[in-house]
C-alpha cells in the first residue's frame, strides 16, 4: 500500500481536538459538580423540628414540604448518581434534650441541619452550630438576635425587626386603637419582638397600657389568664398584640376574654396563625395575623401535596420546609457536601421559591416578605396590602 495514499479518517488537527476537550469537559460539568461527596452517594441531610408538643403542627408541615422536595429531586437523574436521604429529629419541647439531640447529630457527621422551627429553639443550638462548623438552615425562627450568629445560621423567614415594625405600624398609624395591650411570653423572641413593637408604637405618639408577660417554662402553673382578663376589664382595650406559648394557649385566652364580654381586635404573628385557631369558634373571627409570606409561586404544589398526604394544606408552612430543602440541595450541587462548602453555597443564592424570592444578606437574614392574614368565616384569609393600609382590616 502507497504510503502516499490519503485516508478519510485519521487523526484531528490540532483545533479540532481543542475543541473536543472543551466539549467534553462542559458535558462532564453538567452531570459532575465539584465538590466532597460521601463513597456511597448518599447525601444525608438532618431535619430537626418539632414533632410533639403544642408545635406539632407545623413541625409536621415543615417536613412535610421537606418529603417533597426530596421527592422530587430524588425523581431525577442527580449529578454523579447521588440521592438524597433524610433523617428527621424531633426537638422535644425543651432545650436540654435539644441540644443532647443537636449533639448527637453532629457526632453523626452531618454537615446540615433544616431546623429548629422556634427562635427559642433556633437560638439554643445556634452557639453550637458557629462553634462546631455546622450549617442551620430554621424554617420558621424570626428573632432578630439570630442576626448575631452570621457564619453557619441561616433561615427562610424574615427577622423579627420587620414583623415588629410593621405590626406597630399598622395598630399606632390606626385611630381606633388607643387602648393598646401587649401579652407576651418571657423568652427572647416575645420579648424581643414586643421591645421592637413598642418602639415603633412610640412614634405614634402611642405607649401600651399593659404588658403582661406569660413564663414560658413554667406557663401551665404561673401564668393566671383569669387575672389577665380581669386586668382587661379595667383597661378595656381597644387592641391586644398577643405572643402566647402555642395556639391552644391563645384559643383558652380569647375564649375567657370573650366570656368576659370583650372584643379586642387580636394581633398574632405566626405561631397561632394555626388552623386550630380558626377553627376555635366565633370569638376567632377578625383576628389579625402578620406572617412570612405564603403565597406560594407554584400553582402545582397544592396539588402535589393533596396528592400525597390525601388531605389538602390546612396551613401553607410546608412551602418553608420545601424552599429550605431545596436550598440545601443548591448550595450542595453546586459547591459539595461539607459545611463549609454548603455555607458558601448559602450565601450566593438567588432561589425563587414557593415563598417568593431569597437572597441571603451578610448576616445570613432574608430579605422581608410578609403577609397579613385574618380569620373569617373559621378560615384564614391573607388580606390585600390596599385594605391593610387602609386600616380597614377591623373585625369582619
Amino acid at each position: 500500500m502507497s504510503s502516499n495514499h490519503k485516508h478519510n479518517i485519521g487523526l484531528p488537527k490540532k483545533g479540532t481536538i481543542i475543541m473536543i476537550a472543551i466539549l467534553v469537559i462542559l458535558i462532564n460539568l453538567l452531570f459532575v459538580s465539584v465538590g466532597d461527596y460521601p463513597e456511597d452517594n448518599k447525601i444525608r441531610v438532618a431535619v430537626l423540628l418539632p414533632f410533639s408538643g403544642g408545635m406539632e403542627e407545623f413541625g409536621i408541615e415543615y417536613a412535610r414540604g421537606v418529603e417533597i422536595a426530596v421527592e422530587e429531586l430524588n425523581g431525577h437523574v442527580l449529578p454523579g448518581g447521588r440521592t438524597y436521604v433524610v433523617d428527621y429529629f424531633d426537638t422535644n419541647g425543651d432545650t436540654l434534650s435539644l441540644l443532647n439531640t443537636f449533639l448527637e447529630i453532629y457526632n453523626a457527621g452531618y454537615p446540615v441541619v433544616i431546623g429548629p422551627m422556634t427562635s427559642t429553639e433556633t437560638l439554643a443550638v445556634a452557639k453550637y452550630a458557629e462553634v462546631l462548623g455546622v450549617v442551620l438552615l430554621s424554617p420558621g425562627a424570626t428573632s432578630d438576635e439570630l442576626t448575631a450568629y452570621g457564619d453557619y445560621v441561616f433561615r427562610t423567614v424574615s427577622s423579627d425587626r420587620y414583623l415588629g415594625i410593621g405590626l406597630g405600624k399598622i395598630i399606632g398609624g390606626n385611630d381606633e386603637f388607643e387602648n393598646v395591650m401587649i401579652i407576651h411570653t418571657d423568652d427572647s423572641y416575645g420579648v424581643g419582638l414586643a421591645e421592637l413593637f413598642i418602639e415603633e408604637l412610640e412614634k405614634y405618639h402611642k405607649e401600651p397600657k399593659a404588658v403582661i408577660e406569660i413564663p414560658l417554662e413554667t406557663y401551665t402553673e404561673d401564668f393566671d389568664i383569669d387575672a389577665t382578663v380581669k386586668l382587661m376589664q379595667k383597661i378595656n382595650p381597644d387592641a391586644v398584640f398577643a405572643i402566647t406559648p402555642n395556639s391552644a394557649s391563645f384559643v383558652e385566652l380569647m375564649r375567657k376574654t370573650d366570656s368576659a364580654g370583650l372584643s379586642p381586635q387580636w394581633f398574632v404573628t405566626d405561631n397561632s396563625a394555626s388552623s386550630e385557631v380558626a377553627h376555635s369558634g366565633k370569638f376567632a373571627e377578625g383576628v389579625i395575623a402578620a406572617v412570612p409570606s405564603k403565597k406560594g409561586s407554584d400553582v402545582t404544589y397544592a396539588k402535589r401535596y393533596a396528592d400525597k398526604f390525601g388531605a389538602p394544606m390546612k396551613i401553607q408552612d410546608s412551602i418553608y420546609g420545601y424552599d429550605a430543602m431545596m436550598m440545601v440541595a443548591e448550595s450542595i450541587n453546586s459547591r459539595g457536601y461539607s459545611a463549609e462548602q454548603i455555607r458558601d453555597g448559602l450565601r450566593d443564592i438567588r432561589y425563587v421559591g414557593l415563598s417568593g424570592a431569597i437572597v441571603f444578606d451578610e448576616k445570613g437574614d432574608r430579605y422581608p416578605v410578609y403577609d397579613v392574614m385574618q380569620v373569617r368565616n373559621g378560615e384564614w384569609v391573607v388580606l390585600p396590602w390596599s385594605e391593610v393600609m387602609s386600616f380597614e382590616a377591623g373585625h369582619h
